[in-house]
């Protein structure tokens, strides 16, 4: 499962091979299909269509959505107020809540967004998460995780130099004990 963020980033830096290395299928809800489309993204959907399944919402499921989107607007991390800009995020959380996708991990990089699903008990990374499980395994080196989340930030999005550091650190940490 995923929402709009870590998607953006894994076209951005090239990564979907990486990402299907790691996942099989990624369950995308409609309101992130539309906002990938939105932020110039259709291309790598159609693209990847086979593997990023949409999801479709229930009305009660969408309902649901708006007061998530609500809390996550109101959460002390949000940059962002205004609610209808997080429905992505809270569509990702509520499907990720059906039992059929409890087990699944949900890719979700806002911090706001994963505030209100860890309360939630949802089990969640993000694509610097995704990076670090690749390198973990051998996939990647830690000097090519740094170089992919410097790319994204160079192209717009908000990963600090210290989350870039502290996930760096974290691969090369991890590869020295292997």
């Amino acid at each position: 499962m995923s929402n709009t963020g870590p998607l953006i980033s894994a076209f951005q830096s090239m990564s979907m091979a990486l990402v299907w290395d790691l996942f099989q299928t990624i369950y995308v809800p409609d309101a992130s299909v539309k906002e990938l489309i939105a932020h110039g993204w259709k291309k790598m959907v159609d693209v990847h269509a086979k593997r990023l399944v949409r999801v479709h919402v229930t009305k009660d499921e969408e309902h649901r959505s708006i007061s998530i989107a609500r809390e996550i607007a109101q959460d002390a991390d949000c940059n962002d107020p205004i609610a209808d800009h997080h429905l992505g995020e809270a569509q990702a959380i509520v499907v990720s809540l059906r039992p059929a996708h409890r087990n699944c991990i949900l890719l979700l990089d806002e911090l706001a967004a994963r505030t209100v699903a860890k309360r939630m008990g949802i089990r969640l990374t993000g694509f610097p998460g995704v990076l670090l499980a690749a390198s973990n395994i051998g996939l990647i080196t830690p000097d090519d995780l740094k170089r992919q989340l410097e790319i994204c930030r160079e192209q717009g999005t908000h990963y600090s130099k210290s989350l870039i550091r502290d996930v760096y650190t974290m691969a090369k940490q991890r590869r020295s004990v292997q």
